[in-house]
């Protein structure tokens, strides 16, 4: 009773509180969020971002000395997947202390498979495997779209083949992980449901006519 009273208030407090100062700042997470699915496209964005607001890129293969100064702020990728921003302070000294905050550009995902097609049941399918501590079960009857990183052959300048890297993000609904109708499954199935990650969630493209 107690813990359901202390609940209920601050409950009661919450729908007091005036949320209105913070609207802007979800709506600005939220559109970060939906224009960055995988972590190319995280990284990608939080560069522009970076380059905006003046900061310089740095080469992780290059020695850094000479090129960070105090009052300079600064960035470098590993990857196109890892990033890494600072800047140092206008009296900072060497040996003075720092503060670091961390984050993660990933997420649970399918990950498409290098041989990513698979057929079966008259379906073509993704190939794909979990990536992360999924909640899987929410990833069926959704439409799914295709977002990451693809790699390209393209003729050069000088007419030799390259290979470039492009980040692909389709917003439309390509893919879906269907299950069975539940006018088709009895209530014993239903209950009896465990999502088997090699044979499930395989989303499917098209039927194979």
């Amino acid at each position: 009773q107690n813990v359901a009273l202390a609940f209920y208030r601050e409950w009661e407090t919450a729908k007091m509180t005036d949320f209105s100062d913070h609207i802007p700042f979800a709506e600005k997470a939220c559109d970060f969020l939906t224009a960055s699915p995988d972590p190319y496209h995280a990284v990608a964005n939080m560069i522009a971002k970076l380059d905006a607001a003046g900061y310089c890129r740095l080469k992780i293969r290059e020695p850094f000395a000479g090129k960070v100064g105090p009052g300079g702020k600064y960035y470098y990728t590993i990857n196109r997947t890892t990033l890494v921003a600072f800047a140092v302070g206008k009296k900072y000294k060497p040996g003075n202390g720092f503060k670091i905050i961390g984050g993660h550009t990933d997420s649970p995902n399918l990950k498409v498979k290098p041989r990513s097609k698979r057929a079966g049941s008259g379906c073509v399918q993704l190939n794909v495997e979990c990536y992360g501590g999924g909640m899987w079960h929410t990833w069926f009857d959704r439409d799914l779209g295709v977002s990451g990183r693809v790699f390209v052959r393209k003729a050069g300048d000088d007419g030799a083949e390259k290979i470039e890297q492009r980040l692909v993000k389709i917003d439309k609904p390509v893919a879906r992980i269907s299950t069975l109708c539940i006018h088709l499954q009895t209530a014993e199935e239903r209950k009896a449901f465990r999502v088997n990650k090699e044979e499930h969630l395989s989303p499917i493209l098209s039927t194979q006519n």
